[in-house]
This record gives C-alpha cells, sequence and structure tokens, in this order.
C-alpha cells in the first residue's frame, strides 16, 4: 500500500496597533462603499457578445420540458442514447425520479420512482444493445433501490445497511462497469463517515470501511474499466482510491490525495496515453486534475480563471458544472455557468495542454435557468442538463452552423419537439 499526503502550508498571521486599525477600518469603509458600487450581487451578468465568434461549436436546443413546478429541482441525472431514442432519468427534489423516452416524434414518461427522502443520484444500468430497463436511485433515506422499466412491480430489489436501528444517511452511490457491486458513501453516522458495499445480485451488504474518512462522503466512483478500483471523497478535502479485492479497510487504501480543499464532484477520465485521471472539482469552484501515480495535482484552474474565461461581466458568478471528455484522447471541457438571476449564461470551455489557459468551445443560448447537472455524450455531442428551474434540455450540435469547423460527430438525433468484494470488520458486518 502506497500512501502520498500533501501538507497544508501554515498561514501567517499580522497585528496592528489601534491607531492603525482606526485608519485603516475608515478606509476599509470607504473601499467597501466604491466596491459596492462596482459589484452588485443583483446586478445582472452580461456577455460580451463580441466573443461569441470564438466559440467553435455551435449548438441548438431541440428539447424542452418543465417537469414541475419552479420549486421542483432537478438535482441528478443519467442517460442512454440508442439509435435515435434518448432515455433520461431525472431525480427531482420532490425525492421522485421520472423516466423520459424521447426520439424524434415525441416524449413520453415511462415511469415515476419514489423515495421517502431526497435522491442523491440516479444510474441506468449497462447495455450495450438495448435501452436499458434496469434504473438504480439512492437516497438519503438510506437505500439504494433497483427499478426494472419492463414489469409492473418496478422495484424488484432494495439495498441498505440495516445492522443498526437506524439506517445510515447516504449521500452518494456508484455502480461497478461489470454490473455486479454497488458502493454507497454516507454523511456522518455516530462520528464515522461509511463507505459500504452490496452484490447486487444477493443484495448482501458485503462489507463497509470507516476509517478513512472524517467528514461526509461526497462521491464515490468506480474505474469505468477497472471493476476492483473505487475513488472516494469527502468534505474533509481527501480523495481516496482503494483496491475492493483486499480484505481490509487497510490494505485496500492505496493512495490518498489532500485537496487542501472540501471535494464536491469526482470524475474518471483516460489521456491519449490511456493512463488514468481523476478531475476533482471543489466547493470553491476550482478544478484541480490528478494522475494517480502523483501526490499532487499535475494541474489546477482557479475560479478567477474560469470567470475571466466565460467572457461574462461581472465575472464573480462563475459555476462549475460538470467535466466531460470531449474525444478519445482524453480531452476535458468544463460545463460552467452562473449562479445570479436564472443562470441564463450557460457554456463550456475546453481546457488547453492540461491547464490552467483554457478556450471557449460552446455557448448554449436560451437557456432559461441555473443548471445542476448534466450528462454529455462526446460521440454524438448531445449535451442534457437539469436545473433549478426545473426544466430538461436537450442539446445537439448545429450542423449547419458547424460545416466550417471539428464537428465532434454528427448527431443521429432528430429535431425534438420543444415540450471480488470481501467482507472485512470487526464492526457488525
Amino acid at each position: 500500500m502506497t500512501l502520498h499526503f500533501i501538507t497544508d502550508t501554515d498561514a501567517s498571521d499580522s497585528s496592528s496597533d489601534d491607531e492603525e486599525i482606526s485608519d485603516r477600518s475608515s478606509l476599509n469603509e470607504e473601499d467597501s462603499l466604491e466596491e459596492d458600487e462596482v459589484i452588485d450581487i443583483n446586478e445582472q451578468p452580461v456577455f460580451d457578445s463580441s466573443k461569441e465568434i470564438n466559440y467553435k461549436i455551435k449548438y441548438k436546443q431541440t428539447f424542452e420540458e418543465l417537469i414541475g413546478s419552479n420549486d421542483v429541482y432537478v438535482l441528478k441525472l443519467d442517460a442512454h442514447k440508442i439509435g435515435q431514442t434518448l432515455r433520461v432519468a431525472t431525480a427531482l427534489s420532490n425525492f421522485t425520479c421520472n423516466i423520459y423516452d424521447i426520439d424524434a416524434e415525441c416524449k413520453s414518461i415511462t415511469a415515476s420512482l419514489e423515495h421517502e427522502k431526497k435522491i442523491v443520484d440516479v444510474k441506468f444500468g449497462s447495455s450495450n444493445t438495448l435501452l436499458s430497463s434496469i434504473v438504480y436511485t439512492g437516497s438519503e433515506d438510506g437505500t439504494i433501490k433497483l427499478w426494472d422499466l419492463r414489469i409492473k412491480e418496478k422495484c424488484v430489489s432494495v439495498f441498505k445497511d440495516d445492522t443498526d436501528v437506524e439506517l445510515k444517511p447516504l449521500s452518494c452511490f456508484d455502480v461497478s462497469c461489470d454490473g455486479r457491486f454497488l458502493v454507497a458513501g454516507t454523511e456522518v453516522f455516530k462520528d464515522d463517515a461509511f463507505l459500504l458495499f452490496w452484490d447486487i445480485r444477493t443484495t448482501n451488504l458485503l462489507g463497509g470501511y470507516w476509517d478513512t474518512h472524517q467528514e461526509d462522503i461526497t462521491q464515490v466512483k468506480f474505474h469505468p474499466t477497472e471493476d476492483k478500483t473505487v475513488i472516494s471523497g469527502s468534505t474533509d478535502g481527501i480523495i481516496n482510491l482503494f483496491d475492493v479485492t483486499q480484505t481490509t479497510e487497510q490494505d485496500a487504501l492505496q493512495l490518498s490525495f489532500n485537496t487542501n480543499s472540501s471535494v464536491a464532484n469526482l470524475r474518471w477520465f483516460k489521456n491519449k496515453n490511456d493512463d488514468s485521471v481523476i478531475s476533482c472539482v471543489t466547493h470553491t469552484e476550482d478544478v484541480q486534475l490528478w494522475h494517480t501515480t502523483d501526490s499532487s495535482p499535475y494541474s489546477i484552474i482557479p475560479r478567477d480563471t474560469i470567470s475571466s474565461s466565460m467572457n461574462v461581466k461581472p465575472d464573480l458568478f462563475s459555476q462549475i458544472i460538470n467535466c466531460h471528455q470531449t474525444n478519445e484522447n482524453g480531452n476535458i471541457m468544463l460545463l460552467v455557468g452562473n449562479d445570479n438571476s436564472k443562470g441564463e449564461h450557460l457554456q463550456s470551455l475546453d481546457i488547453i495542454n492540461d491547464g490552467p489557459e483554457l478556450s471557449p468551445r460552446s455557448l448554449f443560448k436560451n437557456n432559461k435557468q441555473i443548471v445542476r447537472c448534466s450528462w454529455y455524450d462526446y460521440k454524438y455531442g448531445i449535451m442534457i442538463t437539469g436545473g433549478e428551474s426545473g426544466i430538461l434540455n436537450v442539446w445537439v450540435p448545429n450542423d449547419e452552423e458547424n460545416n466550417s469547423v471539428a464537428n465532434p460527430g454528427k448527431c443521429m438525433l432528430k429535431e425534438l419537439p420543444k415540450v471480488s468484494l470481501k467482507n472485512h470488520s470487526s464492526k457488525p458486518y
């Protein structure tokens, strides 16, 4: 087992006498007034339209659906594309998950799935030939449910840790690439934050880890091709990498990365050398890129760099929604927006030469909401977004406008109407 930690740098203190504090206080009050005149949190962000020519891939909106009232958010989503049809699962803030079938002719709601508390994520089962009918939803109610959309009684399995009287509140989950195992992270429960593992075939709880995170676990991700490898991230700022075939938590822990921040989002990528890369979005809206063999991020893209690259003024409202791979070489783009007004200014930025340099990629015009989640298929360039106004959008490359630029792939979706895990433990698993 190899452990790599980054140590925090010591903060420096400063002091001054009472007169200097008084003088500085007066100056700061004046500066504050001047700053308030320049930066107003109620000011409407404005896009510099002269920079639009720099966005090389043009998009159009082909589907728009208001799922519910304005107080219903789209928190998470997942999708499958088979042929000219999209199946989209949306986890909503009212504890339900709607499944949409969208094609060139119409859209329909296949099912509405329910939990007793907030749904923390939704994922389809994998399928290479047909639209998947298997959906997983995980919730703060302490359960992950497996739904089979082909049958009347859709919920066929429930995964939970009932070793305590009270179920542990789940905060995230993932499914292994071979579809055999589930992993979930929890909020702090009785002084521990847990990683829990289940065998999908039996719903048996296989075991848990509880010593490697000190605060709420915010992300767990199985490797996309290695079913034994899992990463987890937490508000404690640590990213842990596990080999879950090992018998004990201590042996399973292979690497620890200290982000010196709080982990909001983790993704796996493959670069052009087929090396594994981890992207981390922090709660301070910075992006870190890590090789799994390094003790520090090989690239850090700070929020002010992202804000200044959006060509929106004022630029203090930047919001990172997700990181997405754009081609087989592992190039990465950031989907970014802003959290002021209705969050209309939605766009993507390419990371250049591993960062921190960014370049404009696409604008998503006529967006009407602060976007909270996204799904992207780089083979066809399809982007799906959901957000705080309860709107589901499908965006596709505008082939007519992209004739003169590098197209990520001709979209086959027609114009749509807008409408071996081993148990270890001294605890009772």
